[in-house]
């Protein structure tokens, strides 16, 4: 008498994530920035995209990722059949590696305008903030784009601690992130604005739209040069 195994997967919102990750076409916008190596035996593409559903579900850690992975109905992320070989942490860490590598920047200007076009967003009106983000312990080195880790004005009130600053623009329409930097933590935020107005200007298409910022935006030198 044969045995049946009965298995059980998880649908979810699979399918409407799946929909609106084609509407972006970011499957070919990452193949795009991370082609394939040639000894990957699963697209760093293809991890990249079961993290970034996780991000949305679930938020697991990278050690528990491949058991997320196990008990999910990979044909609604648009998979004919479920591939063999497990999706490990180590391959969600050499997938991040090779993002990591990659021209982000242009990466993410390219998903902003995606996103513009395929959803219709209105950004005639786009706003800015910044923030800064505090790291304990001891951090050393820089990146290669020039990235540190330094003391500068805590806006969580920890001078004591090193930290980064980081800016962010969202749409009026649905508050959507259209850009984001991150600069060394003793950058003064108020010499922000230049290099992010030239960068909306790039990914709205020209200068015409609202620019809404806090009390940083008004110095001589960036209204000048937004005006």
């Amino acid at each position: 008498m044969s045995t049946r195994i009965l298995h059980r997967f998880h649908v979810g919102g699979l399918p409407l994530i799946e929909r609106v990750l084609q509407r972006l076409g970011l499957r070919a916008i990452l193949a795009e920035f991370l082609p394939p190596s040639g000894r990957e035996r699963i697209g760093a593409v293809d991890v990249l995209i079961l993290l970034i559903v996780n991000l949305i579900l679930a938020k697991d850690p990278l050690y528990e990722l491949a058991q997320w992975v196990e008990g999910l109905d990979l044909r609604a992320l648009g998979y004919r059949q479920r591939p063999t070989l497990r999706f490990t942490d180590d391959r969600f860490a050499r997938a991040l590696d090779r993002l990591y590598t990659a021209d982000r920047s242009s990466l993410l200007t390219r998903l902003a305008v995606a996103a513009i076009q395929a959803f219709e967003l209105h950004t005639t009106r786009i706003h800015n903030d910044s923030t800064t983000l505090k790291a304990c312990g001891r951090i050393p080195g820089r990146t290669r784009t020039g990235l540190e880790l330094r003391h500068g004005h805590s806006k969580d009130h920890r001078p004591d601690l090193r930290q980064l600053v980081y800016t962010l623009s969202i749409s009026d329409d649905g508050a959507v992130p259209i850009h984001h930097h991150v600069y060394p933590g003793n950058r003064n935020d108020e010499t922000t604005h230049i290099e992010t107005w030239d960068a909306l200007c790039r990914i709205h298409g020209g200068p015409n739209f609202l620019y809404v910022g806090d009390c940083k935006l008004c110095t001589e030198q960036q209204l000048a040069h937004i005006q």
